[in-house]
């Protein structure tokens, strides 16, 4: 009977232990957390603008609800060397490039050392356009915009730790309102791909 006893104990006791286990995150590093909460983290893009290849920096935040549904914000910017329609041909110039807005993502199994999260990004953003003779830059730029901005996104995370995330994302900006024959919509939408960097409470 002791031993029939023991067996029972030691099930309970291994099926009590695979029952926590399963419920824990998967992490690099193991150590206490908060379920709810929130975070914040610099990320970088690559882009496509106006026929070139440009480098966003930036960043963003959210409020985590439920442990996968975040609502926050989120911008970037840049500056990129770039070609100008002038009145005979064409010049080279600089256009200063950002964006920013609200942002809804969620998190699908974000106990999973690696798991997927799809979002959006609804806002707006401004673009300059300076030529070259602007050295030091004065005045107004050769050109202005402001444009609405909608981008999808669909990212890979990965849990380094309880309080640190990381992880790359591919999306499409499709930009709206930017009318200058200078700086068409369709230049200025474009794929992204990004590395980001969260920490806080997960």
């Amino acid at each position: 009977m002791p031993s029939s006893v023991q067996r029972a104990l030691a099930i309970g006791a291994f099926v009590i232990t695979a029952t926590t286990a399963a419920a824990q995150d998967q992490t690099l590093m193991r150590d206490g957390g908060s379920r709810i909460g929130g975070f914040g983290g610099p990320a970088f893009r690559v882009t496509q603008a106006a026929g070139e290849t440009m480098i966003l920096g930036g960043g963003g935040g959210a409020v985590l609800l439920n442990r996968r549904l975040a609502i926050g914000g989120a911008g970037f910017g840049g500056t990129s060397r770039v070609d100008t329609r002038a009145i005979v041909g064409t010049d080279r110039g600089e256009m200063d490039f950002g964006y920013g807005g609200l942002t809804v993502e969620y998190i699908v199994n974000p106990t999973r050392l690696v798991h997927p999260t799809v979002g959006i990004l609804v806002g707006g953003g401004a673009v300059s356009v300076w030529p070259n003779d602007l050295r030091p830059r004065s005045g107004r730029s050769e050109r202005e915009e402001t444009f609405g901005v909608v981008e999808p996104q669909l990212a890979m995370e990965l849990n380094v730790a309880k309080w640190f995330r990381m992880g790359g994302a591919v999306s499409y900006r499709a930009v709206i309102g930017a009318e200058d024959v200078r700086l068409r919509t369709d230049e200025l939408s474009g794929a992204s791909a990004t590395m980001f960097f969260r920490f806080g409470a997960f």
